[in-house]
Formats: structure tokens, sequence, C-alpha cells
């Protein structure tokens, strides 16, 4: 059996993806709406995934069973997104041969590329990916080998110290682990919440919205950009506050909200789309530029808008024919077998 769905957690992914996914299509379209937004946004937009990720953090059966699970729903789509990726490129190819535009580059090491590379042209939105995973990795550590809550926090702050000082000196480790080291207190702070009881219902759920609006003017007059990918980092104390502030305060208004069936369906799949995004939206900007939309934020929109259309099918397509590549089903069952045990009984 799956877990059991909550219906506002589903409700932020969605939140979340979409905010990425706008922020991808064109990086000042919120800028457009008020001078500041976009570094408001950023304050919660990824540092909340790490957040949800950390709340169904569990050590399950051993460490070979938790790597076998992390390997299934994270580094599994995370190979099979590249894959896909390329073999889009693959189609390009064949498409500009047949018409005898100019060729593109197909070579094989693209398909390595992105276990090194900050960006990869293909569908760089997956780095987050490798982040998470290791992420993972580090607070299981952290949860073994320390037993108290107090030294787990403590190590975490020296390990995000360590994160914070490579991007203020431009050191980029590999395999996304500094940007892992910079968002573990992100990811804790979702599975302490989790373990204090906060995804249970609360009488003070109904002061979550008020508590929002509360925040949200000073989150918005204080954000500075947060980029953790090519690690552009504000002072340490905004890096961390803020979003523990803009985090708790949208959790806390979420709360109270019923199943929104559109919405929980887009977050229950934003794996997906994280994966999928950029190779919907690239093309279809081209498109409607080749028909006469001028560069904006109308076009930012309207792209924006046909994307999660289309997305609508392509989460059908995968979750339907490639379960086990995107995390709806193991690749890997115990004792790391393609299939399950058959019991006799």
């Amino acid at each position: 059996m799956g877990r059991k769905r909550i219906p506002f957690i589903d409700f932020m992914k969605c939140m979340c993806i979409m905010l990425i996914v706008m922020f991808h299509i064109d990086h000042e379209f919120f800028n457009h709406l008020l001078p500041n937004l976009n570094n408001a946004l950023q304050a919660f937009r990824l540092p909340m995934y790490y957040f949800i990720s950390g709340i169904f953090f569990k050590r399950y059966g051993g460490f070979a069973d938790f790597t076998r699970r992390k390997v299934n729903n994270i580094l599994v789509p995370f190979c099979f997104f590249i894959v896909l990726a390329y073999g889009l490129r693959l189609a390009q190819f064949a498409v500009r041969w047949a018409v005898g535009a100019q060729s593109i580059d197909i070579s094989p090491v693209h398909l390595v590329e992105p276990f090194y590379l900050r960006y990869w042209d293909m569908t760089t939105p997956i780095w987050f990916l490798l982040s998470l995973f290791w992420c993972n990795i580090i607070y299981y550590a952290l949860q073994r080998w320390l037993k108290s809550l107090w030294l787990i926090c403590l190590a975490a702050f020296g390990l995000s110290v360590i994160g914070y000082l490579c991007g203020i000196y431009h050191v980029l480790l590999p395999w996304m682990l500094d940007t892992s080291l910079v968002a573990i207190p992100y990811f804790i702070l979702g599975h302490e919440l989790n373990r204090l009881g906060a995804l249970q219902p609360s009488g003070y759920d109904c002061w979550g919205l008020l508590v929002l609006i509360i925040v949200a003017l000073p989150i918005y007059f204080l954000s500075e950009n947060i980029h953790l990918l090519v690690q552009a980092l504000p002072a340490y104390w905004k890096l961390y506050l803020l979003p523990f502030v803009a985090i708790v305060a949208v959790f806390w208004a979420c709360k109270p909200l019923p199943r929104i069936p559109v919405f929980c369906h887009y977050g229950r799949y934003s794996l997906i789309i994280l994966g999928t995004h950029t190779m919907i939206y690239e093309p279809l900007r081209f498109l409607f530029q080749h028909y006469g939309m001028q560069p904006g934020a109308e076009l930012s929109l309207v792209v924006f808008m046909a994307t999660m259309l289309i997305e609508w099918p392509v989460i059908w397509l995968l979750k339907t024919w490639a379960p086990r590549f995107t995390a709806q089903e193991p690749f890997f069952y115990e004792g790391w077998k393609l299939r399950p045990s058959v019991n006799p009984d």
C-alpha cells in the first residue's frame, strides 16, 4: 500500500513546482508584479521542497534498505529524465537532418554530464534530485551516529556553515554536495516539525493565514537572491531565518485547506513536472515567438499555462507506462532485485 496522501502537502508541492516552472520560463516574471517579489518567493520556493522531503524522512530497516528506497525514488528518476531528454535530443537531430537544418551535438557524453555539470542544457532542474539524495544520506548519517537532537542540530549547523563558505568563496563541490550542505537545515526543519506532530490537526490551524499575512511584508522587504544551484547566497541569517519563517507560515496557512483535485494532482506528481517541464516550455516559447508573440510577461504567462496543460497528459503517460522510472513503483525490490519475491502462499 502506498502512503496516504496529505492534501495540503500536495497543494504545497504544487505551489512550489508551479513557482519553479514560472521562474524557469521567465526569471523576471514576478518582478513585473512587484520589484522584489522574486526574491521573496525564493525565500521558500526551493527550500520548502527540502522541507517537505524532510517531513517524510524515515530510516526504514537499515542503511541498505534506506539507500535502496532513495535510489528508487530519487536516483532512478534522475537517470530516467537524463535518458528521456537525450532521447528528445536525438529526435530533434533526426528532424533537423530530415529538413536540412543546422545539426546539433548528440555526443553520448551528454548522458553523464548531469553528474558533474551545474548546467545541463537539456533539463537543468534535475540537479535538485541529486542534491536531495545527498541530503537524505547526510541526515541518515547524523541520525545514525548522533543520538541527541542538540548534537544533530549542532552538526547540521556546522555542515551548513561549510556549505555557506563554499558558496561565498565559489567552491563548487561534486555531485551537488555543496547545495546539500546548505539545504540540510531546511530538511531537518521538516523532519522535526513532523516529529512534534505538526501534521496533525490543531485548534491553532485557523491562525495560519493571519500569520502568513503578518510575516509577508518583512519577508518581502528583507529577502535577497537565493540561488542554491550557483550558490548565490545572502547573509547567513537571511539564508535560514527568512526561509524558516516563510516555510512555517505557508505550511501553517495551508493546513486547513481541503483537497483541491487539480492542484493536488500536480503536487502529487511534481517529480514528473520537475523532470519534464523544460522539454515542454522551451519548444512552446519558440513556437509562440515564431508566430508573432513578443518576449515579455504576456508571453511568459501563455507559455506557463500551455506548459501546465501539457503536463497533465505527460503525467498520465509517464505514471502509466514508466511507473518504475518515475517513483510510482519500486525499481529495485528487497535485496536489490528487479522483480518482487514470489510468496508461495
